[in-house]
């Protein structure tokens, strides 16, 4: 068995967001077109390697000039990428090939002399190893797993499902990384939002109420059946999404080559919650431990405080650690 190598220098390295970018393909997902036909689109998925951010693009197939189009969307949103990483994917290795030859032919002396030290690099992960891709692959799962449950056989349209991808792609990048112990008495996370627009971001429209208040409510788009099933999709997938990550959370720290990493007093994680909010993961500080004085001695309980202040004992199994 090949011994696990450390992380690769541009996994930690200090750089903007989306400077190394892995993408991939996720789908195919329906939608239906503009004569309400069901048809087959996919999902475009780019990963900071740094950050975890994750972007999404949704897109009608698999063709080069399809992921072109995206590239040059992701592009103009991110003009920092210097290296993109993929599979050997046709659609990836064709658009390497268009990507340099739309550098061997600029027009501008000016500007081929400015790109000569800042052409984006494009990598290939050798054939038949999708472990190479892990740390983008993982996204791709946790993403596409939750919506297809919460889709099933219902379909949105393509701007509405392009809408929804956005909305999740907002959800997907507050979830929390890292504590910040700026103040003790305060308790944080990093989210891969705050490291790639460098402030908290919130989510922007609240979640409503299921019934108006009026009559002249009652009449307006955000209280129509398509509406509402929007956001049911959204709500359902923020909740599935939930439940995959702290799977993952909890695999993640026991797994070979890692060293099991056991909950300590004074570690930030997060709580399962039966019902939290669509805009918050529910953190908490762990003050003390307790349980298995008259058996293994191994801690079952916890004394943990929340980020409101109040303090309350839970089980160990509600705790997740987290991913940094």
């Amino acid at each position: 068995m090949e011994p696990v190598p450390p992380l690769p220098d541009f996994r930690i390295d200090t750089a903007p967001a989306f400077s190394i970018t892995g993408v991939d393909h996720a789908g195919p997902i329906s939608y239906l077109n503009d004569q309400s036909e069901p048809c087959k689109g996919y999902i475009l998925l780019f990963v900071c390697s740094a950050t975890r951010a994750t972007h999404l693009e949704l897109v009608p197939n698999m063709s080069s000039v399809e992921f072109l189009l995206s590239l040059r969307k992701f592009l103009s949103r991110f003009g920092t990428t210097a290296k993109i990483i993929s599979d050997n994917g046709l659609a990836f290795v064709r658009a390497a090939k268009e990507l340099k030859i739309v550098y061997d032919h600029v027009k501008s002396p000016e500007v081929q002399r400015h790109l000569a030290n800042s052409e984006i690099s494009w990598e290939f992960v050798a054939a038949r190893a999708p472990w190479h891709c892990a740390w983008w692959e993982r996204m791709v799962q946790t993403i596409k797993r939750p919506l297809r449950k919460v889709l099933g056989r219902n379909t949105l349209s393509f701007r509405e499902l392009e809408t929804t991808l956005m909305e999740i792609e907002a959800l997907v990048n507050q979830r929390p990384l890292t504590s910040v112990q700026l103040d003790p008495n305060e308790i944080k996370a990093l989210c891969p939002a705050d490291l790639v627009y460098g402030h908290h971001s919130k989510i922007s429209l609240p979640e409503m109420r299921l019934k108006p208040r009026n009559k002249e409510a009652a009449t307006s788009i955000v209280f129509s059946a398509r509406w509402k099933y929007q956001q049911a999709v959204l709500r359902n997938f923020q909740r599935r999404f939930r439940e995959e990550y702290l799977q993952y959370l909890r695999s993640a720290h026991i797994r070979d080559p890692v060293t099991p990493r056991s909950i300590k007093v004074g570690d930030v994680c997060l709580l399962r919650d039966s019902a939290p909010s669509r805009a918050h993961w529910p953190l908490c500080r762990v003050l003390g431990l307790s349980g298995g004085e008259r058996t293994d001695l191994r801690k079952r309980s916890c004394l943990i405080k929340m980020e409101t202040g109040q303090t309350f004992s839970r089980p160990i199994q509600l705790l997740y650690p987290l991913e940094v």
